[in-house]
């Protein structure tokens, strides 16, 4: 080793720090570029007699300057900041269309009610009862409009998850080929890194990671593998694995992702690996809150429709005929699985509203269903309760006292009127009972899955958080009269057709699709039941100061009454009402003056109240309401369901009633236009929170970003600095050559 050697690997690296410096101030502005320095290492020394004598420099290799922690901070930032970005856009649609104060929901339920109340102020007014058809017309409208407009949201959501999955599987081809490239220049260049390549692999791994959250693992030969959810490849060295779009086998309107391998297999991706980036903010939207906003709009419209209905067909219409159900009330939807090995729809589901006459005979309690009014299979003191009637759970018990036979009381799971359960008033018995009920009041906005797990047993989760019930029993349908009793939601499911496989599953909707389908089911004006069947009236002669109120139905079962009506006569020796012409006959009704100012009477489905003092033999009567045009009972109690609270705010309790003292303690706790408030203040408050976790994210990635450039970003001060330094190092080596030059030129000289 000369001193010419020597010189010029001190020019040689000094060139290649001039190179290297160039190239960085060049890349300043360069969109994923890191800067690059070289590695200058000395030279083996050379030992001579006088000790080591050193031989000079040379580059070792040229390496960016990166930090891979600091690049793993970046990408896990990113992801979710684009998730929140993307979940936001979204959100904001939702948040629009039900939050408007012309188009949304909350003026068709104003004006709707409004024309209800109409017609109670002027019950017999046709212009007042078409006027409220019209309304009832236009909020089944509003409510079909507002699930359109949400369904297509949802099938833009499923077309740009289509989309990602394009973008996604166009990204992880790049970064296949990238590394492929990488390989390749690696081989030619004695394993050097080929740092502008991986700065460009970076770019692609960072814009993947904006479409889905990856994690990537560096191979041995240099090459980056990303995974995602909890390690499914999507890149392995140079093998792809495509993400393909498919029709989810569990929910038709639902666009799902599916893997497909090289080997040609394809596998199914649950939504809970599809996270971050802008496909997780899409999944998470439709999941958490386009899925529960279609749910709760058809959670009010069902439960408007029930217990609207419930009220009318209580009542009587101008043509003196009973009254019948004003809206149609869409059914529960149920999918099955297309993987199921049945072909067959085996289980269907139906939302069961009715009331239900539970009377004591003296060995059993029997169950009717009202007004259906099939007989139940009774059910003896000592049998092991809760039972399950259509899905209906309901709890008896006594705490105190015994009933008599002939006992009658009325269950009324679905109604919004104060009194739930009513003890007919000629009971005889000091029974006590008690039931709790669930019915529509407790259905929730969750959606169901259903899965035969053998003979006579299913499963059933709720999706919005996964709670479980198993359900057993004999066959099938006691097996899915347990699941009823159990999640207590007013849905009875039914077992039909071909036998389950083990492992099939059904999607239960139960309210998903009640908005879209909503309609009325009254197209004459004078079928709107403003009246009830029956009116009352004090005899002219009679002497006390006793009254009698107008008086409701409570069930329509024995309706009309008998064209000579039914007549209370006072016997002021035993203080009892004697009843005569009930059909069924009623028993005498106790009512003392002296301890009470009045007292609600009850039987055969009518409620009145008498009050005041009344004289031996004074008499009431109640009379078939033939010519009741003007009467408004019905179209009052219609227009009290504008604030009555009819809905759960937690939609998963049971109600509890006590039928004695008519005490009644419910799930519902809100009213159907504080039901759609409570909606738009859960996507609201959803919206500022997706908002200000978006707003985190992006400090973080912003913070993180930073960090990484202190480190890897070009300064241009400091590359002027490098640029002067490799410059003088330049210099002092060529210098070095002219001086070994100059020794050489007197070394020849002396031998002239």
């Amino acid at each position: 080793m000369s001193i010419y050697s020597i010189g010029v690997g001190g020019l040689n690296a000094a060139q290649a720090g001039l190179y290297t410096t160039s190239h960085n101030i060049s890349n300043a502005s360069t969109a994923g570029f890191n800067r690059q320095q070289i590695i200058q290492t000395t030279n083996t020394p050379m030992f001579t007699g006088s000790g080591y004598i050193g031989q000079g420099t040379n580059v070792q290799t040229v390496q960016r300057v990166y930090s891979k922690f600091l690049t793993a901070q970046v990408l896990n930032a990113q992801a979710g900041s684009s998730e929140m970005d993307t979940y936001l856009t979204q959100l904001n649609q939702i948040n629009n269309l039900l939050g408007d104060s012309t188009a949304g929901l909350a003026p068709a339920l104003s004006d709707f009610f409004k024309g209800v109340q109409d017609v109670a102020a002027n019950p017999s007014n046709i212009p007042a009862r078409q006027s409220m058809l019209s309304m009832g017309k236009a909020l089944v409208a509003r409510f079909q409009g507002l699930d359109a407009r949400i369904s297509e949201i949802r099938d833009g959501v499923n077309q740009q998850i289509t989309t990602e999955a394009v973008t996604i599987n166009a990204l992880a081809q790049q970064l296949g080929n990238i590394n492929q490239q990488i390989i390749t220049a690696q081989a030619a260049g004695m394993n050097q890194p080929p740092n502008d390549l991986l700065d460009q692999r970076d770019i692609i791994v960072a814009n993947l990671n904006k479409e889905i959250k990856i994690q990537v693992v560096e191979q041995s030969d240099g090459t980056l593998s990303a995974f995602i959810g909890n390690g499914q490849p999507l890149v392995v060295g140079t093998q792809t694995f495509a993400i393909a779009p498919i029709q989810a086998q569990d929910d038709p309107e639902k666009i799902a992702l599916a893997m497909t391998t090289p080997q040609g297999a394809t596998i199914y991706l649950q939504d809970s690996v599809l996270t971050g980036g802008n496909l997780g903010g899409l999944i998470s939207f439709r999941n958490e809150s386009l899925d529960v906003a279609e749910n709760s709009l058809g959670r009010i419209a069902m439960g408007l429709a029930n217990s609207f209905n419930d009220l009318h067909m209580l009542g009587q219409d101008l043509n003196g005929a009973p009254g019948k159900i004003f809206f149609n009330v869409p059914t529960p939807e149920v999918k099955a699985n297309a993987k199921n090995a049945s072909s067959a729809s085996v289980v269907s589901a139906a939302i069961i509203d009715s009331d239900y006459r539970i009377d004591f005979d003296g060995a059993n309690y029997n169950i009717t269903r009202v007004p259906a009014n099939p007989l139940l299979p009774a059910i003896p003191p000592s049998a092991a309760l809760p039972v399950v009637v259509d899905g209906v759970h309901i709890q008896l018990s006594l705490t105190s006292g015994a009933p008599n036979a002939g006992d009658v009381f009325l269950v009324r799971p679905g109604n919004p009127a104060s009194s739930r359960v009513i003890a007919e008033s000629d009971n005889t018995g000091a029974a006590i009972l008690e039931s709790s009920a669930s019915n529509m009041q407790a259905m929730g906005t969750s959606d169901y899955r259903l899965d035969y797990t053998g003979p006579g047993a299913f499963l059933l989760t709720r999706l919005s958080d996964n709670a479980s019930w198993v359900g057993n029993g004999v066959d099938e349908q006691t097996a899915l009269d347990d699941l009823a009793t159990k999640i207590q939601t007013g849905v009875a499911l039914s077992f039909s057709g071909t036998p389950a496989t083990v492992g099939d599953s059904f999607l239960i909707r139960p309210v998903r699709t009640a908005a879209r389908n909503l309609s009325v089911a009254v197209t004459d004006p004078s079928e709107i039941a403003a009246g009830m069947a029956f009116r009352t009236a004090a005899t002219l002669s009679n002497q006390g100061t006793a009254k009698i109120d107008a008086g409701v139905v409570l069930d329509n079962t024995f309706l009309p009454l008998p064209a000579t009506g039914v007549t209370l006569t006072f016997n002021t020796a035993l203080n009892q009402f004697t009843v005569a012409g009930a059909v069924p006959a009623v028993g005498n009704i106790p009512y003392n003056p002296g301890t009470a100012s009045s007292k609600t009477i009850s039987f055969n489905g009518l409620s009145f109240t008498i009050s005041g003092t009344p004289k031996n033999g004074d008499s009431f009567t109640l009379m078939p309401n033939s010519n009741g045009v003007s009467d408004n009972r019905t179209a009052q109690l219609l227009g009290g369901l504008q604030v009555a609270n009819s809905l759960s705010a937690t939609a998963y309790d049971a109600n509890s009633v006590s039928a004695m003292s008519l005490a009644f303690t419910s799930s519902a706790t809100v009213s159907f236009q504080g039901a759609y408030a409570q909606l738009i203040s859960n996507v609201g408050n959803k919206a500022r929170e997706v908002t200000v976790t978006g707003e985190a994210q992006q400090a973080l990635v912003d913070q993180s970003e930073n960090a990484r450039q202190s480190l890897s970003g070009v300064n241009l001060d400091e590359e002027a600095a490098n640029l002067m330094r490799y410059q003088q190092a330049y210099q002092a080596a060529a210098k070095m050559l002219d001086i070994a030059n100059k020794m050489f030129d007197e070394i020849i000289a002396l031998g002239r």
